[in-house]
């Protein structure tokens, strides 16, 4: 599978109107931080909230909208497999990257962990208290004896022709169960 990364050149620089122009409906998730606010990977609102952002994302299965504010102007940038952005707006980055078929089904970054029994039932927060932050993914969890629960982000990742990673891609947001095994519990 081939994957693609595009630059954006035109004028509008709102990431929600961009991913918008870019034909992307349906279910996404963002996750972005700036010098003041960091906001966890979560379901795409109708409206962002206004921050100067140092990195924005906006993803869903078939392509991510990566804002970087790395000098005077921000870089927008464009990965997919699939989406075909308008050349007038959209400059190609390189030619393609490789994106490895068995990585595609199986790559993943645990976000989330299981909830202690302290949490009483179904909860989607986890407090972590070495860095005093609530996790909150929008994902419910299940304590149980039985099953292992994890939300889980979901990725592709890009390698160039000498099969360097260049890129990771951000996919989606789900949740596993696997069976506890002896040794885990």
């Amino acid at each position: 599978m081939q994957g693609k990364v595009y630059r954006y050149i035109g004028s509008e620089t709102a990431p929600l109107q961009l991913w918008h122009s870019v034909s992307q409906s349906g279910e996404a998730w963002w996750f972005g931080w700036s010098e003041t606010a960091m906001h966890l990977p979560q379901k795409l609102p109708a409206t962002l909230p206004q921050e100067d952002w140092e990195r924005l994302s906006i993803f869903n299965e078939h392509a991510e909208l990566r804002l970087l504010n790395l000098s005077a102007e921000p870089t927008i940038l464009l990965l997919t497999e699939q989406v075909q952005p308008s050349p007038d707006q959209w400059q190609p980055c390189a030619e393609s990257y490789e994106v490895d078929r068995d990585e595609v089904n199986r790559a993943q970054h645990i976000l989330l962990g299981d909830p202690p029994k302290s949490a009483g039932g179904e909860t989607t927060q986890l407090a972590d208290v070495a860095f005093p932050r609530m996790f909150d993914y929008g994902v419910s969890l299940q304590p149980s004896q039985q099953n292992t629960h994890k939300v889980v982000l979901k990725v592709r990742y890009y390698y160039d022709a000498a099969h360097r990673l260049r890129y990771v891609r951000y996919v989606g947001i789900s949740k596993i169960v696997g069976e506890v095994s002896n040794h885990v519990r």
